[in-house]
């Protein structure tokens, strides 16, 4: 059941993030084509109007709500409140995630400012509504470096697509006046095109390279997500019994792979130590056969076991993943472990990790007790 829920809300996060963008960028193509007054049936419907115009920006900013709800309640993901809604607090690509966060508070603004143009008069909202150029602008950048679909092919044809309608409007708008009293503005066309080129560029050589993920701050935990009563509490449990009470923790370590075997298998071995809450050391072993797992195809994993405890001779925890999502060099994972010598004894992972072109790993684990869970066999790891 958790595993379907975090499937829907996972499939929901990036189908409203993508709907949301499509709608913007017709928006604002609908928006450019009216002022250029491109309506005439010769050349655009009637149907673009201001009417439709209002009716699309509106269900995009009913979409960001979708996409922005599914991101917060998305089990894996562990987005506190603050990481939604507060620039750069995000322990995932704070720079990028800062950038979808901007541009939902301007777009916001643009609304209330709508509804507030009786008051503020026309001059003043149309200056604000230009700043849609710069939401969508903030918003293209965000999607390309913060999703996971940017190394798709579908993925790139939406982007390419949406900066492709915008962009041949914005340039006939800036270079071709819709009146006889209209100006041109070169200068701005060619800074519209600049970008548009960086763009490309950033797209080519940081999210479509491996690991980018680890140069974007994929799963660098914030310290700040970790209130010192809770790191003092948790040091004090652990004291006289690690890891009995729930934990958050920084991962940091290494990822070595080995293999093929005689029968074609691959090992990979995460070992890594806990810090900044949790002290210890979590080991994690897949095994598995190439069968397209991870950024460059990778393994289809068939076994896995993790062990936790307080040095690498004393493992307190063990048993096996039960989850697992692996793409642009994050990788996401759950895990159920049994205390030795106590079955009824059980500590639940959730751990967030990337992982370097080096193979340095750094990351988050967060750990819940529990008991009267059945720990899976390696076999039942659910590769999302």
């Amino acid at each position: 059941m958790n595993t379907l829920w975090q499937n829907v809300t996972w499939d929901f996060a990036r189908a409203g993030g993508f709907t949301a963008y499509i709608l913007l960028a017709l928006a604002v193509a609908i928006g450019l084509a009216l002022s250029l007054q491109l309506q005439s049936p010769s050349r655009w419907p009637r149907i673009l109007n201001s009417g439709l115009h209002n009716f699309v920006t509106l269900l995009s900013l009913v979409f960001t709500g979708v996409h922005v709800l599914a991101v917060i309640v998305d089990p894996f993901t562990h987005f506190s409140l603050n990481e939604v809604f507060i620039p750069f607090a995000s322990h995932y690509r704070p720079i990028w995630m800062a950038l979808g966060i901007v541009a939902l508070y301007l777009g916001i603004a643009i609304g209330i400012s709508t509804w507030l143009r009786p008051k503020i008069g026309y001059t003043w909202w149309r200056r604000l509504h230009v700043l849609t150029l710069g939401i969508f602008a903030l918003v293209t950048v965000h999607g390309i470096a913060t999703g996971s679909d940017t190394n798709t092919l579908w993925g790139l044809i939406i982007y390419a697509a949406c900066v492709t309608l915008v962009g041949s409007l914005l340039f006939r708008r800036l270079l071709v006046p819709a009146t006889q009293k209209g100006r041109r503005h070169p200068i701005l066309a060619t800074l519209v095109g600049l970008f548009t080129l960086a763009c490309v560029i950033f797209t080519m050589a940081g999210p479509l390279r491996p690991g980018w993920n680890a140069l974007a701050g994929g799963a660098i935990a914030s310290a700040a997500s970790i209130s010192q009563s809770t790191s003092s509490s948790s040091q004090s449990s652990q004291s006289s019994e690690p890891f009995a009470s729930a934990f958050t923790a920084s991962l940091q370590g290494t990822l070595t792979q080995n293999g093929p075997d005689s029968n074609g298998n691959e090992t990979l071995r995460v070992d890594s130590t806990l810090s900044n809450g949790a002290q210890g050391v979590l080991t994690i072993v897949m095994q598995g056969t190439q069968n397209g797992f991870g950024d460059d195809g990778g393994l289809s994993i068939t076994a896995t076991q993790v062990t936790l405890g307080t040095s690498s001779v004393t493992q307190l925890y063990q048993g096996q993943l039960t989850g697992l999502r692996a793409g642009d060099s994050r990788w996401r994972m759950r895990a159920l472990l049994a205390k030795a010598g106590s079955s009824s004894s059980q500590v639940q992972l959730s751990i967030t990790m990337t992982v370097s072109s080096s193979g340095q790993v750094t990351g988050k684990v967060q750990g819940v007790p529990t008991s009267g869970q059945s720990v899976p066999s390696s076999s039942n790891v659910v590769t999302e």
